[in-house]
């Protein structure tokens, strides 16, 4: 009986460890920069430092709050944004850019009121800031994307954002001209 109780609190104290992975940067025959965590030979592989994870993908229970306050200070729900979308790129699209340059457009109803401000986000690190509904970006990588915008007050507070939508960046590769 003794035993079995060890042996069950070793298991349980050996799964309260969280199991962590490390990832490798290394460079594959062709000369590629590759990550992952299991590179084909570790003694060629080097582990790589990842920052802290920081994910902001919705703040619906914060615009859920608001929306609920509203009526409560006496403001007109006219007076509430809408349809605030990310109209391109749409999901799923393929986007052609030799440079890395892709549009971003939302649409918002109504008009930005004064002070607002929109933020852009590419995979989750803003990459853009303003009062328009459009955005060029710039030197965009090759791969998939995903973007999303936030409604911002003129203090900073959170009133909304739109669902992120994931795209590719297709670019011509030097490695296609053999």
């Amino acid at each position: 009986m003794r035993t079995g109780l060890l042996f069950l609190l070793l298991v349980f104290g050996l799964s309260c460890f969280s199991a962590q992975a490390e990832i490798y940067r290394w460079v594959d025959a062709q000369g590629n920069v590759m990550y992952g965590d299991n590179p084909p030979k570790k003694e060629a592989a080097k582990p790589v430092a990842l920052p802290l994870l920081t994910v902001a993908d919705s703040f619906a229970p914060k615009q859920q709050a608001q929306q609920e306050e509203a009526p409560k200070q006496g403001q007109d729900e006219s007076e509430a944004y809408s349809d605030f979308k990310i109209t391109s790129p749409a999901a799923e699209d393929a986007v052609r850019s030799n440079d890395g340059a892709v549009a971003v457009s939302l649409s918002l109803k109504p008009k930005l009121k004064a002070g607002d401000g929109i933020v852009l986000y590419l995979d989750s690190k803003q990459v853009a800031a303003g009062e328009s509904l459009s955005f060029n970006l710039t030197e965009v990588e090759r791969g998939e994307h995903s973007v999303f915008a936030v409604l911002n007050d003129a203090k900073g507070n959170i009133i909304q954002n739109t669902e992120p939508v994931k795209f590719s960046v297709l670019r011509h590769s030097v490695l296609n001209n053999q």
